[in-house]
């Protein structure tokens, strides 16, 4: 297929969500996200990466310990987890979905499963045809594409099986200014 190169911009909203810019940051600029795929792609809502570690969907963590292991503050006889008792892979984020930011087109937010303070590395942007308004205070927004969203909306157009592309969709490199 073709090769096509595209540069994204975002701005990163640190006084909205502090520790998912933070983690974005950290994860960046330590070279996790450098040749990751787009894995999930749906056409008319989202796509989706930051897989660092399975490329699949089903791994990544957070760069670094934010107090949740995979959601969970504590675990099954009430004992607050800590850095030293949860495995890295499980590091995840506590929500800061109720910024005040939405999911309008060229939004930044985190992925997570349908349970509360579960994100980790995974992230979506949404396209130019996409507000999925019902992710609103359920799924942090942390960002904004400030240039590049057409190039956001084509990936968006990509052939898929499934919710996966067919051709790869790869994210060379993130950079921190």
């Amino acid at each position: 297929g073709d090769r096509t190169t595209a540069l994204i911009t975002i701005e990163l909203f640190e006084e909205k969500a502090p520790n998912h810019v933070d983690n974005f940051i950290r994860l960046s600029s330590s070279g996790a996200y450098d040749h990751t795929i787009f894995h999930r792609i749906i056409n008319d809502f989202m796509i989706q990466g930051g897989d660092f570690t399975n490329s699949d969907g089903s791994g990544g963590h957070a760069a670094q310990w934010y107090g949740y292991c995979n959601g969970e503050t504590v675990n099954g006889q009430g004992t607050p987890y800590s850095s030293e008792t949860c495995r890295v892979e499980d590091w995840t984020l506590g929500d800061e979905a109720t910024n005040g930011l939405l999911h309008t087109p060229g939004a930044l937010a985190m992925a997570k499963t349908s349970a509360a303070n579960t994100g980790g590395s995974q992230f979506y942007i949404v396209p130019s045809d996409s507000t999925p308004s019902h992710l609103d205070g359920v799924h942090t927004v942390f960002g904004m594409v400030t240039a590049g969203l057409d190039d956001v909306t084509a990936i968006s157009d990509v052939s898929i099986d499934g919710e996966s592309p067919v051709h790869e969709v790869r994210l060379i490199s993130v950079d921190i200014n």
